[in-house]
């Protein structure tokens, strides 16, 4: 007699096929499948191998086991990737464990973050005798009180010129030092309209940025910060609140 095959669907979301090797030896009737998917194979009377096996998913539709498939999550937009959290994923499998499904793209082994700033900080010159490097830099800025306040006259090496920003909370003002460098340090000489709520961040890229200090209690005078080497390009001084009804004044913004 002829294999017996039995085709289930599950859930409307995977297909089971149930087949039996057993070829019998008269008009007995064939073995009954196992009631659940998944009991794995089994040995017919006559010695052959049975069981179940999952159908391939239709195109752009996760493959779910419906066995586990109460136990995990997917979302229909994300994929066969977008499964719920607490789903482990072995080498060359998809996920194990429940909410089983198919395993999306591979995330950077972590190393990949540490490799990159690696890269960067070989990329980034030192500065071992600790020059000002703002002042071969370019600064700009949000905006400005006028020309004799503009944005370059924080960094000129000038303590009676100045930046004077617009007369409003949200201001900041940027140096570009023109290529990566190793920072150790950045300082902040404020005129006396200062700063009480600011940000100094770092950028390799001007458009990333991160923040070596932060204060909300501002208090004016000279502040220096240790950045510890920092790998930048971009430093800046992002303002949140004003001292007074006047801009944010900065004399100096030196960086080693």
């Amino acid at each position: 007699m002829a294999a017996v095959a039995v085709v289930a669907v599950v859930a409307g979301c995977a297909v089971w096929a149930y087949t039996s090797g057993w070829a019998g030896t008269g008009n007995e009737p064939a073995p009954s499948p196992p009631a659940s998917p998944g009991a794995g194979p089994a040995l017919e009377p006559d010695g052959s191998a049975s069981g179940w096996t999952r159908a391939a998913a239709p195109a752009g539709e996760a493959s779910v086991d419906p066995v586990h498939a109460s136990a995990g999550v997917i979302n229909p937009s994300a994929g066969a990737a977008g499964v719920s959290a607490g789903v482990s994923a072995g080498p060359n499998h998809g996920p194990s464990g429940p909410g089983s499904a198919s395993p999306g793209p591979s995330a950077p082994g972590p190393g990949g973050a540490s490799k990159t700033a690696a890269s960067k900080t070989a990329a980034a010159k030192g500065n071992p005798g600790g020059a000002n490097l703002a002042l071969a830099g370019v600064a700009t800025a949000s905006e400005s009180e006028g020309d004799a306040w503009a944005p370059r006259h924080a960094i000129d090496g000038d303590p009676s010129t100045r930046w004077s920003s617009g007369f409003a909370d949200r201001q900041w003002l940027r140096v570009d030092l023109k290529q990566l460098w190793q920072i150790s340090e950045v300082a902040l000489v404020w005129e006396a309209a200062y700063g009480v709520g600011y940000r100094v961040e770092s950028s390799a890229d001007g458009k990333k940025w991160t923040t070596l200090y932060e204060t909300s209690a501002g208090k004016g005078g000279t502040v220096r910060v240790d950045v510890g080497g920092q790998v930048a390009r971009h430093i800046r001084m992002n303002g949140t609140k004003r001292s007074g009804s006047y801009g944010y004044s900065l004399l100096e913004v030196e960086i080693r």
